[in-house]
């Protein structure tokens, strides 16, 4: 889903997909309502604030939310555009990030070699 949205738009805003108690994927938007376009951490605060609430109540399973970002590290010394989608789940060790770096040439999206933390 997040590399339609980037591939049809060319940028991207924080979303959030959790699972249910019966395996229904729900996504979830948020929106701050003292601003038209609120930052993008707010936005991830909200919803994991949220998801987190609903994981501890039982109402879900797992959640992701994945947002755009810049990074470096060893394999891009230069600054790089990712996706990062924080995931969370009842399960033991199901919490971590996926990191999809990806840059835009002509209007065109080139997905590169994803990597997990």
């Amino acid at each position: 889903m997040a590399k339609a949205l980037l591939e049809e738009q060319g940028e991207f805003y924080p979303i959030g997909v959790c699972v249910d108690q019966e395996g229904k994927t729900m996504q979830r938007l948020s929106k701050d309502d003292t601003e038209d376009l609120p930052l993008a951490s707010i936005l991830v605060d909200q919803i994991q604030l949220d998801f987190i609430s609903r994981l501890s109540a039982g109402t879900i399973t797992a959640y992701s939310i994945v947002y755009e970002a810049t990074v470096t590290n060893q394999q891009y010394p230069e600054p790089t555009h990712v996706l990062i989608a924080k995931f969370s789940g009842t399960d033991t060790d199901t919490e971590g990030s996926c990191f999809l770096p990806y840059k835009i040439t002509d209007q065109a999206v080139e997905f590169l070699e994803p990597w997990l933390e």
